[in-house]
């Protein structure tokens, strides 16, 4: 009985675990928890489900992120931006 209670997950732990498989960064232990875990709760499975759904479509977009360089110059067109507006508005 003392081992079925060592396999046991909350639903907040099988939530950081469908995380981590995403990832393929889960052990063959917490693999083995969080499918014991799915197949008795209805509400991870479905979350479980819609976040590899979401995975896959963010792989799908071909998302691409901004350079260090970019950023830092959307960063300074946005504080300069704002500074204008804030002048504009103090002047009114």
């Amino acid at each position: 009985m003392k081992g079925i209670s060592l396999m046991k997950l909350s639903c907040a732990e099988a939530a950081e675990l469908c995380t981590k498989a995403e990832y393929k960064e889960t052990s063959l232990r917490e693999k083995i928890r969080l499918k014991l875990h799915l197949y008795f709760c209805r509400t991870c499975k479905d979350y479980h489900k819609n976040n590899k759904k979401l995975s896959g479509l963010l792989k799908k977009a071909d998302l691409k992120t901004c350079s260090s360089q970019e950023k830092e110059h959307l960063k300074n067109k946005i504080k300069s931006e704002h500074s204008q507006i804030s002048q504009q508005q103090k002047k009114q």
